[in-house]
């Protein structure tokens, strides 16, 4: 410990410090001021979680209406591209498979095992007409389920059958002659459509069910997809293929919102704190505070200071203070004081 003059000096004046702030900080005033500071600051934090949660929110992109089982010609029509809005919605059509048309798409993986997918041409009913450059009826690539051998390729059924599943935007075509017949690289639309050699919505369809046309599709009381739906092949492994997103990026403005009500909670505790520094430096000069001409003095029983007027010749305390009176008209006081500074008997009036 510095027992030099300075030393205790210094020491004394960071005490006296920490006892005045504390005595400010725990007037009434100043915990009155406290209290609707924390109260502000709790609001701005209330603020900033709901903007963090908006934020995180928004990099949610399922959409619950893409799993709610509706007609394919509701989705896409022929001939249209499959945009974002289009992809991943829960698609039902009705048909006939063509019975020579199912391929193999190899490099496919169902729980991790390395498989095929077993696509066929569903001719779509009634859809002669509605593509004005089709020759004929459109038809559907529906991917029916995985397999994990190409040996044994199960045969697509041959009565009307309803299908639904997620309608999906088209591969990009690919090219690999080292492939064995009946198989393609990838599941193009405009690969297939030579193929085939039929006209083909530019998507195509995941499956997840099968019915035969005569029966109904099951789906819960929301329109989705019920969990016993299936395809009609045992040998097959259905497709279970969620909405894929399309951003998970976090609302980077929601976030600069959050940041900024954590700032403002932050600055209304500090104007506190800048009430009660302010008030211990006004009571320590307080000629930087009162613009006033003449001499400044501290009660310390009022708790207030006051002030030499010329013109009047007499003391008056300053208005603002706490222990100020609300008396307009100055009335002298009864009593009579020294000043410890200057040793001067005088009068105080209160205004």
């Amino acid at each position: 410990m510095d027992r030099s003059p300075d030393g205790i000096w210094e020491t004394h004046r960071a005490a006296h410090y920490s006892y005045v702030v504390l005595k400010i900080a725990l007037s009434p005033r100043s915990l009155a001021f406290l209290t609707v500071s924390l109260i502000i600051a709790a609001l701005f934090v209330v603020l900033s979680m709901w903007q963090l949660s908006s934020s995180d929110q928004a990099a949610v992109v399922a959409d619950p209406d893409k799993d709610t089982v509706k007609p394919l010609t509701e989705v896409i029509k022929p001939g249209e591209v499959v945009t974002s809005a289009a992809a991943d919605h829960t698609v039902e059509i009705s048909g006939t498979y063509d019975p020579g048309s199912t391929v193999v798409i190899p490099g496919r993986l169902h729980d991790g095992v390395d498989g095929y997918w077993v696509v066929s041409e569903l001719v779509v009913q009634d859809s002669a007409g509605l593509w004005d450059t089709a020759d004929g009826p459109m038809s559907v690539p529906v991917a029916r389920g995985w397999i994990g051998s190409s040996d044994q390729v199960p045969a697509a059924p041959s009565e009307p059958v309803t299908v639904a599943g997620r309608l999906l935007p088209p591969e990009s075509p690919l090219i690999n002659e080292d492939l064995p017949e009946g198989q393609l690289p990838s599941l193009s639309p405009a690969q297939l459509t030579n193929v085939w050699d039929a006209p083909l919505y530019s998507g195509y369809v995941a499956a997840a069910a099968e019915v035969p046309a005569a029966e109904e599709m099951p789906v819960t009381q929301q329109g989705t997809l019920a969990p016993e739906a299936s395809v009609l092949s045992d040998e097959l492994f259905h497709l279970d293929i969620d909405q894929q997103p399309t951003d998970t990026s976090l609302n980077m403005l929601n976030l600069f919102y959050a940041l900024e009500w954590i700032v403002f909670a932050g600055f209304a505790v500090f104007l506190w704190w800048r009430f009660v520094r302010d008030e211990y430096l006004r009571r320590q000069d307080p000629q930087k505070y009162f613009y006033l001409e003449g001499d400044y003095f501290w009660d310390e029983e009022e708790q207030s200071f006051y002030y030499w007027d010329e013109r009047d010749q007499c003391y008056y305390y300053f208005d603002d203070q706490p222990a100020a009176r609300s008396t307009s008209d100055a009335v002298p006081a009864a009593e009579n004081r020294t000043h410890p500074e200057h040793g001067a008997s005088h009068e105080r009036t209160h205004p």
